[in-house]
């Protein structure tokens, strides 16, 4: 399968995503938006190189910094993205307070108050154990990404 481990590790990422959603955020147009993170990019590897996705979906996604206006929920998404990382990405170790000072405090503004939301708006931050085994327990199998990608499928035709 063309570009299956980043389809792996797209999957386990969304999942991460998904997860903290539902323990930090309760409510329902918020976790609408959340669940369908990164989900053209499980279908893009599909068929195009990684290089030529990660451009085309940092371009086109509201969760990320880009020209594109945002709304509070992409902020949100954003920071969820980045706090998901660490459980998912060895090579992004960083929770997302940390990701901001590092690579965005131009957004300071917009992203504080959520990470204050939250309660992770501290440096260095211990990786939660729930969130720790639930990362362990996800299963990346190809029957569960190709249940998950006909499930969206079936979601947008109905």
């Amino acid at each position: 399968m063309k570009n299956e481990e980043y389809i792996k590790y797209t999957y386990k990422h969304r999942k991460i995503v998904i997860y903290l959603a539902e323990k930090y955020i309760k409510e329902e147009m918020v976790l609408n938006q959340i669940k369908k993170h990164d989900i053209d990019k499980l279908f893009m590897y599909m068929f195009y190189d990684k290089k030529d996705i990660s451009k085309i979906h940092r371009t086109l996604s509201n969760h990320h910094d880009n020209e594109k206006e945002k709304t509070y929920i992409d902020y949100v998404e954003m920071v969820l993205d980045w706090e998901s990382a660490r459980y998912t990405k060895p090579d992004k170790p960083l929770n997302s307070y940390d990701t901001l000072y590092k690579y965005y405090p131009h957004m300071e503004s917009k992203i504080l108050p959520i990470l204050r939301k939250f309660g992770i708006d501290k440096s260095c931050l211990k990786m939660e154990e729930d969130v720790l085994n639930y990362a362990k327990n996800i299963d990346d199998s190809k029957e569960s990404i190709k249940k998950e990608l006909k499930e969206y499928i079936d979601g947008y035709f109905s």
